[in-house]
């Protein structure tokens, strides 16, 4: 369905699942990855108890069907580098945080003049600006905030997770059907 697009996958584990739903309807989706590799390879749980970066089951059911390459955005040239691949790209995914990418010269408007036709989708807790923007968002709080721990635990007791953490996941899925949806209205209206 996807295979002649290409997705850059800039998230965490905040994020990764969006760029596995695109890779499993057949987009070429590329996991941009800081040097020492993505906050995800240091969950747990590990393969045969081993805590190693290559060895995590997290990052391996989240990333599965993906390319990888590391690159330094901090630095130039691992810059050049992400602007090379963003002109070729579709689809870039980030959950960078509210102006990250702004602050190291890659933000939506930058990017944007070099691929005008990239789809541009940021996952964050609050938004990218706004009163909350920039609130610690962990999977607790934005769960908390979004509402459904209303309906776990008891009025006189701490919330309750909800097994693994769901509200990136949600987040994730909504981003990846977000990217869907710009891509239909860019390929086949407005371009």
């Amino acid at each position: 369905m996807l295979s002649q697009h290409r997705v850059l996958d800039l998230t965490d584990e905040r994020g990764q699942l969006a760029g596995l739903l695109l890779a499993g309807v057949g987009a070429d989706v590329v996991a941009v990855e800081p040097p020492g590799g993505s906050s995800a390879r240091r969950l747990g749980p590990f393969a045969a108890d081993i805590d190693d970066g290559e060895r995590s089951l997290f990052h391996w059911a989240y990333n599965r069907g993906k390319r990888s390459v590391v690159l330094d955005l901090e630095a130039d040239d691992g810059k050049v580098a992400l602007r090379r691949l963003v002109e070729g790209a579709d689809v870039l995914v980030e959950s960078a945080g509210p102006g990250v990418m702004d602050r190291m010269g890659l933000g939506y408007e930058s990017l944007a003049a070099l691929n005008p036709a990239l789809v541009h989708v940021s996952i964050s807790g609050f938004g990218e600006d706004g009163p909350k923007a920039t609130w610690r968002a962990p999977d607790l709080v934005v769960a908390a905030a979004a509402g459904p721990l209303l309906m776990t635990g008891d009025e006189d007791r701490p919330p309750l997770r909800i097994s693994l953490p769901q509200a990136y996941h949600h987040a994730a899925a909504d981003a990846a059907g977000a990217a869907l949806i710009a891509l239909h209205e860019r390929d086949n209206r407005s371009g």
